[in-house]
């Protein structure tokens, strides 16, 4: 008969090696939780009578020392032979791995245990040295420490890191390993069910740390332990779950706020932060405020699954989510539901508020798509970004039911009996899609219509009292149309959105333009470096040569463009034009340049601009000053509040309209009225907005930074 040998050295060599500071303070975690079960085994009673005391020096030196002193039980025969024994079961049914004092090995240089026990009816003494060698790896030799008569024990000594990952990753100070250590018996810390420690810190930087546990972080609580669960898995098996309301220091070292402890053998192997399951940021108690929740679930199931370095378990990471997103669900039902219901009344306020202002989100119905959302979902952004996808699968699914719908009317099979209430159903789902699609639309019009009021107002407010209204100026030009940008630039399509559609609806589509730059720029020859502010040659399908929205598709460059569209702006309130100002000739001048020539489009093709092409020129401006008295003498239109001149000889293709700023603005409200009103959305108030410049922004800025805040009343 042959009895197998352990190679100790290619054991130890095998042994998972730390990858962070958690895993890096396992091998001094062990010692302590031999501490607290040698207690536990003295049979005192109560555990809380129990000491032990750790005393760590050098952290963040050369020379790292740890003593752990328990007044436990002793290293007795029977549990020296255990000791003695690799891969011992001595403490199966406590979850031990039979490990630890493996993981001593390969973490530190030098190890050194002293106990004294009770024997045979009196007190013996034992200390050795604990080495990493092929034999004789326990070596005995004289006690140190001076014990008193009829007292048990043991003491464990750590000198020196073992180079390599323990000593890259072991706690360099006191606060971080305090932090750890209470994280990793949070269970029994919490509930105050521990020997009574003493931790003793010092650091090469830094002042020492004394600590005593678990008072330091049982006094943290506020409410608990309060039994929750259990949760039961789709094995059939229950883990149980205690919580507990703390402060906020609690949480102190962990990554975020409110956590969930998952312990193996009553070690804590992992802590998750759980703040977006719970979604309520700040917890509260009978005048406590921010308040942090901590779960600790245990039970078999866990136990099972611990590895023998107790750094993780053996379970799938969906599984170990679901289990996490269960226990959190429990507690929000059955432990804070009062501070939830709060919190979703909160919610559900600022998602109403919400499809108000994104209607296109209100895809079904409203209770349904709510529940739906992550609580942790609490603004707009965080509303929108969980609700696209959803959207977008819903509009997917109503154009399947009208697909099987047509297939099953033109595929000659047989109609089933309730065919036309599916038809029914799925036409109202379009209707509604197309609904709240339009509610979208309406509502940002409605926005913008809002903002122009409120620009407009101030234009003529700064002018009034003789303030410079340039900078007010380019920002209601920027509103309409960015500025110093030509459309044709595929370079600069995102940038290239307009608001085109409040001074005529035909230039909704518009995306061929020149908005604030010199004719040279964008007329093929010309010299002028006169700056008509908006000039047109692609107009959607209404006034323009390109047969696609947008004009990305195929432009008929063989065809000469026959229509132009020009927009001159001129600020509310001006009353001081030049004799040299006159519309007329401005409009005159800029159709002299463009007529019979060509523009660039979009992949700087050239588009010619036929001779007899047709001028439309818009003028938005107050009927005031040489302005005023140029155009009194124009034709009425629009019953009479605007005016039209068309021109003569060889400019017999030009057409000028000049209408005011009320005008434009009353004109676009009717019209988006009508899309509020098809939309099923009632006239809201006025737009409420709100000011946030930067402390550094220049004043033209912060004018447009007040403006592009806003809310609906």
């Amino acid at each position: 008969m042959t009895t197998l040998n352990e190679n100790l050295k290619n054991r130890i060599r095998k042994l998972m090696k730390p990858a962070n500071q958690a895993q890096a303070l396992q091998p001094f975690f062990e010692a302590v939780s031999n501490a607290v079960m040698a207690v536990e085994d003295l049979e005192l009673g109560d555990v809380r009578d129990g000491t032990i005391e750790i005393s760590i020096t050098g952290l963040g030196g050369d020379n790292v020392e740890i003593a752990v002193l328990d007044r436990g039980i002793g290293l007795d025969p029977l549990r020296f032979e255990a000791f003695c024994q690799i891969d011992t079961e001595f403490k199966k049914d406590r979850g031990g791995k039979g490990v630890g004092r493996l993981y001593w090995l390969d973490a530190f240089r030098k190890i050194e245990v002293e106990s004294q026990y009770r024997d045979e009816g009196g007190f013996k003494q034992r200390a050795f040295d604990f080495r990493l060698t092929d034999v004789e790896q326990i070596v005995d030799k004289a006690p140190k420490l001076a014990w008193r008569p009829e007292e048990t024990g043991t003491m464990v000594r750590f000198e020196g890191l073992s180079l390599g990952p323990y000593k890259e990753h072991f706690s360099k100070t006191a606060e971080t390993l305090k932090n750890y250590l209470a994280a990793e018996f949070i269970a029994p810390f919490l509930s105050g069910n521990s020997p009574q420690i003493k931790l003793t810190l010092s650091a090469v930087a830094g002042k020492p740390v004394e600590v005593f546990y678990p008072s330091a972080v049982s006094q943290l609580v506020i409410v608990g332990p309060e039994p929750l669960g259990p949760i039961e898995l789709p094995s059939g098996e229950n883990l149980t779950v205690k919580g507990f309301l703390c402060d906020a220091k609690a949480s102190r070292g962990l990554d975020g706020k409110h956590q969930v402890h998952l312990l193996g053998n009553g070690r804590t192997i992992q802590s998750r932060k759980v703040d977006d399951l719970l979604g309520i940021s700040q917890l509260e108690h009978e005048g406590a405020q921010g308040l942090t929740l901590h779960l600790i679930v245990q039970g078999d199931f866990l136990d099972q699954r611990t590895t023998e370095s107790r750094t993780a378990f053996t379970i799938p990471e969906d599984e170990l989510k679901a289990i996490v997103k269960a226990v959190v669900t429990d507690a929000r039902k059955n432990f804070i539901a009062d501070q939830v219901k709060k919190f979703d009344d909160m919610r559900r306020a600022t998602f109403q508020a919400f499809l108000r202002e994104q209607p296109i989100f209100a895809y079904g119905d409203t209770d349904e798509i709510f529940t739906s959302l992550p609580v942790g979902a609490t603004t707009p952004e965080a509303y929108a970004q969980a609700l696209v996808v959803p959207r977008m699968r819903a509009e997917k699914n109503r154009e399947t039911v009208l697909t099987n719908l047509v297939n099953a009317l033109v595929s000659g099979k047989q109609i089933p009996e309730d065919f036309s209430k599916i038809v029914i159903e799925a036409a109202g789902a379009v209707q509604e899609n197309e609904r709240t699609s339009l509610a979208h639309h309406a509502a940002r019009r409605r926005v913008v219509l809002d903002l122009l009021d409120q620009l407009i107002r101030r234009v003529r407010k700064s002018k009034s009292q003789g303030e410079d209204v340039y900078h007010l100026e380019k920002t209601l030009h920027s509103l309409l149309v960015p500025m110093r940008r030509i459309g044709t630039d595929p370079g600069k399509w995102e940038s290239a959105g307009h608001d085109l559609w409040i001074v005529d609806e035909r230039l909704a589509f518009t995306s061929s333009f020149a908005s604030d730059l010199p004719l040279r720029e964008f007329v093929i020859g010309s010299e002028l470096e006169d700056r008509p502010d908006i000039v047109l040659w692609d107009v959607g399908f209404s006034l323009g040569a390109v047969d696609e929205v947008g004009g990305i598709g195929e432009v008929d460059d063989a065809r000469a463009l026959s229509e132009v569209f020009i927009v001159e702006l001129k600020h509310p309130g001006r009353e001081n034009y030049g004799k040299d100002e006159r519309i007329e000739d401005q409009v005159r001048k800029y159709a002299a340049a463009i007529m019979n020539s060509q523009v660039e489009s979009f992949g700087r093709r050239r588009i010619k601009v036929s001779k007899d092409c047709q001028f439309h020129c818009l003028v938005v401006a107050d009927f005031l000053g040489r302005l005023g008295d140029e155009v009194s003498g124009w034709d009425p239109i629009y019953n009479e509040r605007g005016r039209q001149r068309r021109l003569g000889g060889k400019f017999a293709g030009v057409t000028i309209e000049a209408v005011e700023w009320d005008y434009v603005l009353d004109t676009a409200r009717t019209q988006n009225r009508a899309l509020l009103s098809a939309a099923g959305l009632q006239k809201p108030g006025k737009t409420k907005f709100v000011r946030h410049p930067e402390p550094d922004q220049s004043k033209e800025d912060a004018d447009a930074s007040k403006l592009l805040t806003g809310a609906t009343e």
